[in-house]
């Protein structure tokens, strides 16, 4: 099994996420590795640290964003309360969109909400539209499909009138926000929204890629260096 690897290079931030991701290596099972950010390596999971509000890229440092769309493994950013740092809220959070990600993203956050012990809310946020009424209405096949999706296993699921951003800086009783991370060569806007405003660590799961010449999606080996060889 890969091991969870945490990226240090000596910033702020490096030792709160040490002992998050120790925290998590033992709770699934599996080791723990630590490289910095120009190293290749091989994980199941990379956890880097929030910077602070005075950094480049609005406290995520220069190496997360790339990352997420380099890596072929999911992504945590160590990042909120320290309440919610030591999962003692004990609430899982995922976004979901209504798009072909979602199903994914949903089962990385049961999972992880199971072996938690915590509860799992899932979250949809779509700002009221001017010109239309009837949110609930347009928007809650989103809900629906999620349910679905998860098949019984026990959840709370929520629709708030608002943007991404601010839906997820109401997460205050929330340990861990699970979100998708956007396309192949982009992060998603609401992807972007978690990791500059949520009140807690953030796991991005990576998305299969769609084969523009095939039409198929191909789902990427488990292993792969996080960094390109030259």
């Amino acid at each position: 099994m890969e091991p969870v690897v945490i990226l240090q290079d000596g910033a702020r931030g490096d030792e709160t996420a040490l002992r998050w991701a120790a925290a998590h290596a033992q709770l699934v099972g599996t080791g723990l590795e630590i490289h910095r950010p120009q190293d290749d390596f091989r994980a199941q999971l990379v956890v880097v640290g929030y910077r602070g509000p005075r950094t480049s890229a609005l406290g995520l440092g220069e190496h997360v964003l790339p990352l997420l769309t380099t890596t072929r493994c999911d992504t945590v950013v160590v990042r909120g309360t320290p309440a919610a740092i030591d999962a003692t809220h004990r609430h899982v959070t995922v976004l979901v969109s209504g798009g072909p990600g979602d199903g994914r993203v949903l089962r990385h956050a049961a999972d992880l909400a199971q072996r938690r012990g915590a509860a799992l809310r899932v979250l949809h946020a779509a700002p009221q539209s001017p010109v239309r009424c009837g949110l609930e209405a347009d928007q809650s096949y989103v809900l629906a499909r999620a349910s679905a999706t998860l098949n019984g296993v026990p959840h709370h699921a929520v629709m708030v009138r608002a943007q991404p951003h601010e839906a997820i800086a109401r997460c205050t009783d929330t340990d861990l926000i699970v979100v998708g991370s956007g396309d192949a060569h982009e992060s998603g806007t609401v992807t972007k929204a978690a990791l500059h405003h949520a009140p807690c660590p953030v796991l991005v799961v990576h998305q299969p890629v769609l084969e523009a010449h095939h039409g198929r999606v191909a789902v990427p080996a488990p292993r792969r260096p996080v960094r390109a060889q030259a």
